[in-house]
């Protein structure tokens, strides 16, 4: 037959239970934050990214068109990630004659963050 002393040390009380489980449940809501911040991060890291390939895309079709593009700005929107980009492509002299300087930005349609630019040169007509 088991004394009372053994029979209280036999397990966890309710408080003890409790702070366990409230211990468990803040480290449980600190990593659920920690993994919503790294999505949240991600998605704007390709967003950047698609933004940024888009910009290179048009440097590179004004480049490989047959004729140099014009000089003075150029404007449109491109779905990229189901999300509305708007690009801007400023076209202007260089101080040598025959090179032209080619910039486009990239930004959402309704922000005036500039997600991604590049400037590149080209041959003037």
């Amino acid at each position: 037959m088991r004394d009372d002393a053994t029979l209280d040390q036999a397990g966890f009380s309710l408080l003890e239970v409790m702070v366990a489980l409230a211990i468990f449940s803040l480290a449980a809501l600190a990593v659920l934050n920690v993994l919503a911040q790294s999505q949240q991060a991600q998605a704007r890291t390709e967003l950047r990214t698609a933004a940024q390939i888009l910009a290179e895309n048009q440097v590179a079709e004004a480049l490989a068109a047959s004729r140099p593009p014009a000089i003075g700005e150029t404007s449109g929107q491109e779905d990229v990630l189901s999300r509305p980009l708007n690009w801007i492509m400023t076209v202007s002299p260089t101080s040598e004659a025959r090179i032209l300087r080619i910039d486009v930005r990239v930004r959402e349609r309704d922000g005036q963050q500039t997600l991604a630019e590049i400037t590149s040169f080209g041959a003037a007509p």
